[in-house]
């Protein structure tokens, strides 16, 4: 009398890869990793991969996501799925002090950045607590050129790169009035 022998599915590992990107941008392609292949067997003889895929979009903070693997099926074996990770990593933010003019003697004009950098077309209205620009030049400083740094931004999303911007004090007017004098015929 013939027995039978039951061959089963043998289990297969599928783990997602962790990846990381930066804040605004696209995901990466995600891939999966097997362990457990036999005879020598590789990926290439899944009847259907599975798929790895995380719920992370291009606006989604800065912080750690899941990357879930999916959807193999096949003949042979059965898998068991292991998720992976997905950094997002701030994003640059370049904030350069606008350069600025003034007259010897006159008060510091309003200092100013200009951001490049920035990510999901959001604007300097979204940064937690905005850099400031400012200068060591006070108003008795002589005609010249002093830096205007810019520092103290602090940002969930974003990291910020600072380029110091040019104050140049240049030479007031001087009015000179030869005073009215007057004088006798001949003297």
């Amino acid at each position: 009398v013939n027995g039978t022998l039951t061959i089963t599915k043998a289990t297969l590992t599928a783990t997602a890869d962790n990846k990381s990107r930066g804040y605004g941008d696209t995901n990466p392609t995600f891939t999966v990793t097997y362990a457990g292949f036999k005879n020598s067997e590789t990926s290439s003889v899944i009847d259907t991969s599975p798929t790895a895929s995380s719920t992370a979009t291009a606006t989604s903070n800065v912080g750690t996501y899941n990357i879930v693997a999916a959807g193999g099926t096949d003949n042979n074996y059965s898998f068991t799925y292991v998720n992976g990770t997905l950094t997002i990593n701030k994003a640059a933010l370049t904030a350069p002090a606008d350069n600025k003019i003034r007259l010897y003697g006159d008060a510091n004009p309003a200092f100013t950045l200009t951001y490049t950098g920035f990510k999901n077309s959001e604007t300097s209205s979204v940064i937690d607590t905005a850099p400031l620009a400012t200068t060591t030049a006070t108003i008795t400083n002589n005609v010249g050129a002093y830096n205007i740094i810019a520092a103290g931004g602090v940002d969930n999303n974003y990291s910020f790169t600072y380029v110091n911007g040019t104050l140049t004090i240049t030479k007031a007017t001087l009015t000179a009035t030869a005073d009215n004098k007057s004088r006798g015929y001949g003297d």
